[in-house]
């Protein structure tokens, strides 16, 4: 049946027209039909080296005489395109989906006892690692303090609050402050590699809260000179519900705003802390 379109949609319709006009469009179809076709079936691929066969024929056909029909195989085996098509049918066919890591250092420190070296190894994208450290006045070690929930840290299992950080990415840290690690651990992209010596004891035994809040006040991280990590604080607005996960630290609790399409749990003041910073910025006189 003929469209009648409405003035208003002309040019949408006509848009759709040289969309649906254009052959390449036509092929995609053709090929996801085929891929569906496929997907059905389940086929296993019949060798996993593909491009190095393709290599192995256009040498064999470069050493003697081609007829047309050779000639022509020739030039289709020596285009990019069909080169990428083969590496892209030997990855799937070989299955090399996870990420390279790098290897593991060789080097570990003369007067740390191997069995107390933990080497971790953690891929992430752009996303923070979820995790907030502390200088230790005592000893001056750089110690793991917080552990966001639905970080990278936190879903790897693998760093727990009290580790002692020694390394990252092969560089020593113990003599840099805690803002330049932060930032060094924020630039990381992708893998990223920590020596670590794990806590005596496992300080980390957290459990989901199920405590909702409704915010009175509005809240922005980078505006307070409290808070341990701005970066790692979760700003909200007056009415905003929370969810708060982890009351462990008594001053800044770890909550997720409802709502949110960001799992990942950050820092916001407790209840207590909050009153105490009014309670010290009221006058004298209406504190008595």
């Amino acid at each position: 049946s003929q469209l009648h379109p409405d003035a208003n949609h002309k040019e949408d319709l006509v848009f759709l027209k040289d969309v649906f006009s254009e052959k390449s469009l036509s092929y995609l179809m053709k090929i996801h039909e085929k891929l569906k076709q496929y997907e059905k079936l389940s086929p296993t691929p019949v060798l996993h080296s593909a491009s190095c066969l393709a290599e192995d024929l256009a040498e064999e056909l470069q050493n003697g005489p081609l007829e047309d029909d050779e000639r022509e195989l020739l030039l289709l085996l020596s285009t990019p395109h069909l080169k990428a098509v083969l590496s892209a049918h030997d990855t799937v066919a070989q299955k090399n989906f996870d990420p390279v890591l790098p290897p593991l250092p060789e080097d570990l420190d003369d007067d740390l006892e191997e069995e107390s070296v933990k080497i971790v190894r953690l891929v992430k994208n752009k996303e923070p690692l979820g995790a907030t450290i502390r200088r230790d006045e005592a000893t001056g070690a750089v110690i793991v303090a917080r552990i966001m929930r639905g970080g990278a840290a936190d879903r790897s299992g693998l760093v727990h609050v009290g580790d002692e950080l020694r390394e990252v990415n092969g560089n020593v840290i113990t003599h840099k402050r805690p803002d330049e690690i932060s930032q060094i651990l924020s630039q990381s992209q992708g893998s990223i590699t920590l020596k670590i010596i794990p806590a005596v004891a496992d300080e980390d035994k957290l459990r989901e809260s199920k405590v909702y809040l409704r915010a009175l006040f509005d809240y922005t991280p980078f505006e307070d000179k409290a808070t341990p990590c701005q970066e790692a604080g979760l700003p909200f607005k007056r009415g905003d519900i929370l969810q708060v996960v982890s009351q462990e630290d008594a001053t800044w609790w770890q909550a997720k705003r409802v709502g949110d399409c960001n799992l990942r749990a950050a820092l916001v003041p407790s209840t207590q802390f909050q009153e105490r910073t009014l309670t010290n910025t009221l006058p004298s006189t209406y504190r008595n």
